[in-house]
């Protein structure tokens, strides 16, 4: 399917953009927020289950592309949206009703503003982690379509736009890491993907995915606060450090094999 000419009226519309791949379990949740929006745009990477089925009961206008990688399904999904304002949410994401009515009342006033940050609000194992540096989680995912372009990153990809930027206050619900082999799953599929990005930057030592990771935690443990979540702000700490010694693991495998041992 061919990119769309973004429509030249109702400056106010809103095309609500999600990238999915095997998320039957979490995309219906996800859609029936979005129902805010004058258009929802599914890019499908290739399921082999019924998410794009479910998608389409729901009411998406679903795009099948191949995965390319997250940055460049990100641009496909942005080529594809009709409306002159494009919002980004992933599957395991919510938009909660005060999210919706703060973005339609911002694009029908927005003046020179041409993106709004919003603040997600995450879960781990099931909780609301409201400590740590999980409770100040603020993403740029409203903006302008005509200003925006996705920034060039394997993993944590986002938008960047030209212009004035502003920040929506309710909140974006993100149901994260809901057991902890899903967390580890995702940080062995992540930390891959982010290695390749930082193999040409700092060369990794020896002692770093020893020495480095244990900074990490105490400074969310301890500095950011994460013990008063208990012992999820525990595990959350703890994870995050294995994360940063998984990834210089990695990085170092990298620089010093040229990536033949640097295998997820």
């Amino acid at each position: 399917m061919s990119p769309v000419t973004p429509s030249t009226h109702g400056a106010g519309r809103i095309s609500a953009l999600v990238i999915a791949e095997n998320a039957a379990d979490s995309i219906a949740r996800c859609l029936r927020s979005l129902s805010f929006a004058d258009e929802i745009v599914v890019v499908d990477g290739g399921s082999s289950d019924d998410t794009a089925s479910i998608a389409r009961a729901l009411g998406a206008r679903v795009v099948v592309n191949p995965w390319p990688g997250f940055a460049p399904q990100r641009r496909f999904a942005l080529a594809h949206a009709a409306h002159s304002w494009v919002f980004a949410c992933d599957t395991d994401e919510e938009v909660t009703p005060d999210l919706a009515g703060a973005m339609r009342s911002a694009v029908a006033d927005a003046g020179a503003t041409t993106g709004y940050r919003v603040r997600r609000r995450n879960q781990f194992l099931g909780a609301w982690i409201d400590v740590g540096p999980w409770a100040d989680d603020y993403q740029l995912r409203l903006v302008r379509r005509d200003a925006a372009r996705v920034t060039e990153a394997s993993v944590h990809e986002g938008y960047q736009v030209d212009g004035d930027v502003g920040t929506l206050v309710p909140t974006l619900n993100h149901y994260t890491h809901p057991t902890l082999s899903a967390c580890v799953a995702r940080m062995n599929d992540y930390t891959t993907l982010e290695a390749r990005d930082r193999a040409n930057r700092r060369r990794i030592r020896a002692l770093d995915p020893l020495v480095l990771p244990a900074g990490v935690f105490m400074n969310y443990y301890v500095a950011k606060g994460c013990w008063r979540a208990g012992v999820r702000g525990f595990l959350l700490a703890a994870t995050t450090a294995m994360y940063r010694s998984i990834l210089y693991v990695k990085l170092r495998l990298l620089q010093t094999t040229g990536g033949r041992d640097a295998r997820s």
